[in-house]
Formats: structure tokens, sequence, C-alpha cells
């Protein structure tokens, strides 16, 4: 099988984050029939290799999808693979998966890691432990998994937590003796609107993005619950924006005579690669070499290169030919996966 091959059959396999079982059996299958070998962890992150050499770099992707492209409803043509406009089509992270195994095919001496769950917050990779990759010596490792034609390779990448904040109050009944109750909506709303929201400065953003509470109108509510995610580039200027939501909820909530809740959760660490870097020298070398246009550019999204980078492995992501990721406009035309295969292939050798 070809890349086109592989994708059109990986776009049948379900795989929901944390439910990659089916996408896990058909990668592991296709792998061991190639003749590598592999190793797993207790989050079902899988890498496959050769047996012989130590030295080697590495290759990544994850195998779940966004839960719009469960089940794709998708359109091939000669050019290109696109939806119906219902679904997203899971080319995010299907179409470097599918080039990894045409690559493996040609038994490369490289290592291939699959990840699980990176589409919740990088929850997969989050788990890899240094002692994992410990007696393979991984030299440099490539993550193709961001939108944009081939060639292109990520050079910064922003670090993400989560504030959670749940409002107690007191029921009451809205008409009979709403004095009486301590509107949790009132306390949350109150601490959102004191909160900052959207674009901080260049390298940070935040965004109020899930909220729920109540359970009828006439019911004055003892629960609501949000939660926030802040990014940035710039480690303290997350935490400083962390800290004024976290301060502002506590003191909505001392204010309307409720009790908050507060949870608060890094899930991956930014990344600055360096000018000299010996991964974006060798992704640069083998793009040339294939005669395609190299770029650089930043990302305000995480990937597998966060959490791996994190733990002391040189990697970098690169674009790997989809467009519109995460949306019902979600593409990729052949050309790129078979350009993506032929990167993977010149990378590992």
């Amino acid at each position: 099988m070809d890349t086109i091959e592989f994708f059109r059959t990986l776009l049948t396999i379900p795989s929901p984050s944390w439910k990659e079982d089916g996408m896990s059996s058909f990668i592991t299958r296709t792998m061991t029939s190639f003749g590598y070998s592999f190793i797993d962890d207790n989050a079902g992150n899988l890498l496959f290799f050769l047996p012989g050499t130590i030295d080697r770099p590495m290759i990544a992707s994850h195998m779940d999808t966004v839960p719009l492209a469960l089940i794709p409803h998708v359109i091939e043509t000669d050019e290109c693979f696109m939806t119906d406009g219902h679904t997203a089509l899971g080319a995010d992270n299907k179409a470097t998966t599918a080039a990894m195994l045409a690559a493996a095919e040609k038994r490369l001496n490289a290592c291939f890691l699959f990840t699980r769950a990176e589409e919740v917050g990088l929850q997969g990779s989050r788990r890899l432990q240094p002692q994992f990759f410990a007696p393979f010596r991984i030299t440099m490792a490539f993550v193709p998994d961001a939108e944009g034609k081939v060639g292109t390779v990520i050079t910064s990448a922003p670090g993400k937590e989560t504030i959670d904040a749940i409002f107690h109050g007191r029921t009451a009944h809205a008409g009979f003796s709403p004095e009486s109750g301590r509107n949790a909506i009132k306390a949350a709303a109150t601490a959102i609107s004191r909160s900052p929201s959207g674009r901080i400065d260049e390298e940070t953003t935040c965004n109020i993005g899930i909220f729920e509470g109540g359970t009828s109108t006439n019911t004055v509510p003892d629960k609501a619950e949000y939660r926030y995610e802040v990014r940035s580039l710039d480690n303290l200027k997350r935490k400083n924006i962390s800290d004024s939501i976290i301060r502002e909820a506590e003191r909505a909530a001392e204010e309307a005579g409720c009790e908050a809740e507060i949870k608060r959760t890094e899930l991956y660490s930014p990344y600055i690669i360096p000018e000299d870097s010996p991964v974006k020298a060798a992704v640069k070398t083998a793009i040339k070499s294939l005669g395609l246009d190299y770029g650089e550019k930043a990302t305000s999204g995480g990937s597998d290169a966060n959490n791996l980078r994190a733990i002391g492995i040189d990697a970098i992501t690169l674009t790997s030919g989809y467009e519109h990721p995460h949306s019902t406009e979600e593409r990729i035309a052949k050309e790129e996966l078979i350009r993506l295969e032929c990167l993977l292939t010149a990378i590992a050798r």
C-alpha cells in the first residue's frame, strides 16, 4: 500500500481520544508485518523500531482525531480528499500516520512513535517518560502535525494550562424566597466579566470556553462552573494571567456568599527552536533535497513536540499538508500526502 491507500484505509477507522484501539491494532499489525518490534507504555503509546542500530531519529504522529472526524463523510477526487461539509476529515493526523506507514515499509532505520489523546491537551505524550526512549538514544524527533503545505517547520509553540472553577451557592425558590439563595451563576458571571479573555499580546492568549449551570428559571442555582485556557510562549505571562483569573473567581465567590472550588492544570510547556538547532538543520536539508520550498513559522497551538522537548528530546513540528483542520472544510491534496511520505523517508535516511 502507498500513502494514499493507507490514508483511505485509516479514514474508515474511528479513533476518538483515549479510544484509539482500532487504530492502534491496525498500526501494530502493519508495522510488525514489516518486521518492526515495538514497546508500549501504560498510556498505550506505541514505539516501533528495527532491531540493531541504537542511534536513530524518530518520527511521531498521534492516533486520535477530534470528535467531528469520528465518522468522516469522505469525498475523494483525483486531486484530493475532503468531506461533504458535515464532518471534519481527520487528516489531522491520519495523513502523517499514513505517510509513516508507507515510509516504514522501506525498513528505515528510524523509530516510529504513535501517541494517544493528543487532541485533548497532549495527554498521551504527557505521560511519556525519558526511560521509555533510553534504549534507543533518539538523536532527534520530527512531528508532522501542523496545517500547511509540506516544507515548513514550526519554530515556536506556546505552553498551555486550564483553569476549572466550580461555584457552590445555595438553592432557593426564585419566586417565594430568592433572598435566601446564593446564586452561583451570577457569581461565576461576575468573575468572568472581570477576567481577561482573547489576545493579551503577541505571544499570549486566553479563552473562556465552557460554562454550565442551573436547572430551571424558578430555582436559584446552587452550582455553576466554567473552564478557561491560557496559552503563552512566556511561562511567567501565562502564570500571571492564570493568577488573575483565579483571584477574580475567589473574589466574586466571596462577594456572593458562595464558595469557589478551583483546579489549575498545566498541560504542556512552550518551546522556541534555537537558530543552531541540529533538528532544524536536518529537516531543512531533507526538505531542500526534495526540491521543496523551505519555510519557518510560529504557531499558537501545541503538539507532541512540546512534551518531547520537555523530556530532553530535540523535537520539531512540521507542516503535514492538510488545510483547515478540525473543521468541516478540512482537506488534503494527494500530492501533499506523497510529498509527506518522501520527506519522512528522506529524514529517516
